[in-house]
């Protein structure tokens, strides 16, 4: 793997133009550095939000050739090791804070937006659809051979590029204009494909098309609760004008969900159940949908939150989601008494009292006061968890830390916090496209199957 000296990337002061010359080219443009609207930064964390966006800085956390972001970099000393791989949630997630960030009049935000599509356009897909997960390659994406069509990836993406459609729909500007355009070529192009995901038999999306067995995985996407949820949504969205090859609209209706009641304090709390208990299930698709105001009822959506605060604060971490272990692996934790696979199934759920900031970070989309007093103490208990170029993954409650800093759980950190206009220009796509009462038709279903006591 490439090694890099964090030295040799300090060398661009904060004050540098980020105004892009007229003859800059896709092969001479750098970004040094990527700043977001001055709303975005909370008093007492704008210094710590600042950090976790230079994880965007080219050669950090994104490669100067491909323009997308790697999966993971590991910052060690003064090394970066960097893993060449992909997936389009990481770089949905890029093109959102790069379009954030092209409202502060950055050019090469804006540019890079091109770059990025760009290198989308010239990806290896299934019908449209784009592979999980892809090798970074001297400058293009590639595939194993035996890759998947994932439904959870690519309706992340289909979201985000909304999102930046949305953002420049009215523009003037000939660049805004060609990113509308291409991202509707592509959008346009991936029908057939979702078309192609649903399984009639199960009357559900399939979680991905298999190269290897050339059919639909066995799995479904079948809960509510999930970050999948967003490509049954999409797919029912998309499909809607094709006739007998439509995904109807139960692809969504027929996912579970379901609820638990606890009494904590006197107090009764009734928070959803993800399947693993981890939060940025649930939390991941709010980065482009307004869930508040789609479901009926967001009050389980504020006491899985509630709940998740109080289970950090009991062993002094933040809270529980899918991360990095302190040993540099990865595991699916999660809080036993929000995990549907816990309490419905009594399935294993291991419990490391290992939380991950960005899942703190993403309950700034709930309650934002809490969040930023959770975090500011974060930092304020373990100074160390703040590298160079974003924070780190995990830490236990003994204070032991992973050295990894991973592209999806960096993008959630950072997103949250423009997660309203990232919502507002989603929606303004939606409106246009005539999608909105389909959708809002969907969330009428977003009610529990059952409340477990």
């Amino acid at each position: 793997m490439k090694r890099l000296l964090l030295a040799t990337l300090l060398l661009c002061g904060c004050d540098q133009s980020t105004q892009a010359p007229a003859s800059t080219t896709a092969q001479d443009m750098v970004i040094t550095q990527l700043n977001v609207p001055a709303q975005f930064y909370p008093t007492g964390f704008a210094d710590e939000l600042q950090n976790n966006l230079n994880f965007f800085i080219d050669g950090v956390g994104v490669d100067e050739k491909a323009k997308v972001p790697y999966d993971t970099i590991q910052v060690e000393g003064d090394e970066i090791v960097k893993k060449y791989e992909t997936n389009t949630t990481e770089i949905g997630l890029y093109l959102s804070i790069l379009t954030e960030a092209t409202k502060t009049g950055d050019r090469k935000a804006l540019l890079r937006i091109k770059e990025t599509l760009t290198t989308l356009e010239q990806a290896p897909k299934w019908n449209g659809l784009f592979y999980w997960p892809y090798f970074i390659n001297e400058g293009a994406l590639t595939i194993p051979t035996e890759g998947l069509v994932p439904s959870v990836d690519n309706g992340n993406l289909a979201f985000a590029l909304a999102g930046v459609a949305g953002a420049f729909m009215d523009a003037d500007d000939a660049d805004k204009k060609e990113i509308v355009q291409r991202i509707e070529t592509l959008l346009d192009a991936q029908k057939e494909g979702w078309a192609a995901l649903y399984n009639v038999e199960t009357g559900l999306l399939s979680g991905a098309w298999s190269t290897k067995e050339n059919a639909l995985l066995s799995y479904s996407i079948d809960r509510k609760a999930n970050e999948s949820r967003l490509s049954a949504a999409w797919a029912v969205l998309v499909t809607q004008d094709m006739g007998d090859q439509a995904v109807p609209i139960t692809a969504f209706n027929n996912m579970e969900l379901y609820t638990k009641e606890y009494v904590i304090n006197g107090k009764t709390y009734t928070p959803l159940l993800t399947w693993d208990g981890a939060y940025f299930q649930m939390m991941l698709p709010q980065i482009w949908l307004d869930e508040r105001k789609l479901m009926p009822d967001y009050q389980m959506v504020e006491d899985h939150t509630v709940m998740q605060a109080i289970y950090a604060a009991t062993y002094s971490i933040p809270m529980i989601s899918s991360s990095a272990t302190v040993d540099d692996s990865y595991y699916p934790y999660g809080v036993p008494e929000l995990s549907e696979n816990k309490v419905r199934l009594d399935g294993y759920i291991q419990e490391d009292f290992t939380g991950t900031p960005y899942a703190t970070a993403l309950s700034y989309i709930v309650d934002p006061a809490a969040a930023l007093s959770a975090l500011i103490k974060l930092k304020e208990d373990n100074p160390q968890i703040q590298s160079p170029y974003g924070w780190y993954d995990a830490i236990d409650r003994n204070g032991n830390m992973t050295k990894n800093i991973l592209s999806l759980d960096v993008g959630m950190f950072v997103a949250a916090f423009m997660a309203k206009d990232i919502n507002a220009d989603v929606d303004k796509y939606l409106q246009r496209k005539g999608y909105m009462p389909l959708l809002q038709q969907m969330y009428h279903s977003y009610v529990p199957n059952t409340v477990i006591h």
